[in-house]
């Protein structure tokens, strides 16, 4: 029998400033900027991926260099300059050089307030420097303002808080934390295969009998017509030498794109709701761009292709819903045989046929099969582990 079982679902609303902000207001935030870009380079330039080492080597000679700062700034910098360079160091090319261009500033929970004012406005209190806190409004989109209705009435809980400015413009990323309890047993496993021939093959098992219930498919059509067009798009911009289009090009790809996802996974959390206590299970992609390597144009395919973006729409919009999420090893999910289990040979067709026992189906519906078939063994053999990922709300 599966204990209760809880979850952390960590989520980013991101709400705009408003441009009616006084102009002292906006200068002194800016000021923060440019300081904390400094701070944060500062720290960089010690290239210790130890927090605790960093802390002893630099701390003190950063709060003397950098004292027009709040010591909670400095500390937020420290922490953030340790993540850009273990990530630099885990996904740079060995002979690149780290080089910082842009920063948002940090603001952990002693440096800032959120409230909502007596006139139905919601706004920020900011320690920016060693004066008096700046007072900043904020807007947020229908969907962002529900949850920050929540947050409110301590549905959830406020993390850190990240002011980033992009293009001239104020903007400010909320860390939301809230702890949803599973109990019992699921009922419906529904195993989420993704893929690029077809995006998404959804097929749903019964816990206690093992059939197949349902099976659906999203081909995700729509998302390579737009990749495939703004691909010849960047290509006629190059030959043009019209380089400087090529990033407003980008964004509206990134923006159709990104509505195409949360449109696909909304239909897939739909779908799941309909059958009695669902989980969804999905495979573990971690590291499968890195692993990729056919033609050169498969690769510019298959890397184009969002799917862990998807996966992580998928997750969030479930655990928003009270439906688990978990993640199996993706080993031999396309060669093993649904029905008797035995790993076949690897193949190129779409078809995929056992050799042992003759049983056919569609590749995607075998694998998408396989992946909830994992979910079972786990259950059963008492092995059942979950995974949470960090997501952020679209903008808004």
């Amino acid at each position: 029998m599966l204990a209760d079982r809880m979850r952390d679902v960590k989520i980013t609303v991101i709400g705009r400033v408003p441009e009616r902000v006084d102009k002292l207001t906006v200068l002194r935030l800016n000021r923060c900027l440019e300081e904390y870009f400094n701070v944060v380079k500062f720290f960089l330039s010690f290239n210790n991926t130890s927090l605790k080492e960093l802390h002893k080597l630099s701390y003190e000679e950063a709060k003397m260099r950098f004292s027009s700062l709040p010591t909670a700034l400095i500390e937020t910098a420290m922490k953030k300059a340790v993540e850009i360079l273990k990530s630099f160091k885990k996904n740079g090319r060995e002979d690149s050089r780290l080089k910082l261009k842009r920063i948002s500033i940090r603001f952990d929970e002693r440096c800032y307030d959120f409230s909502k004012s007596s006139q139905a406005e919601y706004q920020l209190s900011l320690k920016v420097d060693k004066e008096k806190r700046i007072i900043i409004p904020v807007m947020f989109g229908d969907r962002q303002k529900e949850i920050i209705e929540e947050v409110l009435k301590s549905e959830w809980k406020l993390g850190s808080m990240e002011m980033v400015k992009k293009e001239g413009k104020w903007y400010a990323h909320f860390t939301l934390k809230k702890t949803v309890t599973f109990q019992g047993m699921p009922e419906t496993i529904i195993g989420i295969d993704i893929g690029e021939r077809l995006l998404a093959v959804v097929v749903t098992i019964s816990r206690t009998t093992g059939k197949i219930l349902r099976v659906k498919i999203w081909r995700g059509s729509e998302i390579k017509k737009i990749r495939w067009q703004y691909y010849h798009d960047r290509k006629s911009l190059q030959e043009k030498k019209l380089l400087h289009k090529l990033k407003e090009l980008k964004d509206r790809e990134r923006r159709k794109v990104k509505e195409q996802l949360h449109i696909i996974s909304k239909e897939i959390v739909e779908f799941a709701k309909q059958f009695p206590k669902p989980m969804i299970v999905m495979e573990e992609l971690e590291g499968l761009r890195e692993s990729i390597d056919y033609s050169r144009e498969l690769n510019r395919r298959l890397h184009n292709l969002p799917y862990r973006k998807l996966q992580k729409l998928i997750e969030y919009k479930s655990l928003l819903n009270g439906i688990e999420v978990v993640y199996v090893d993706p080993n031999n999910s396309s060669r093993t045989c649904c029905k008797c289990g035995h790993i076949n040979e690897p193949s190129n067709s779409r078809e995929f046929r056992c050799s042992r026992c003759g049983a056919e189906y569609n590749r995607d519906v075998n694998a998408a099969a396989n992946i909830a078939g994992k979910a079972l063994t786990m259950i059963a053999e008492n092995t059942y582990t979950s995974k949470h990922q960090f997501l952020s709300m679209p903008n808004p």
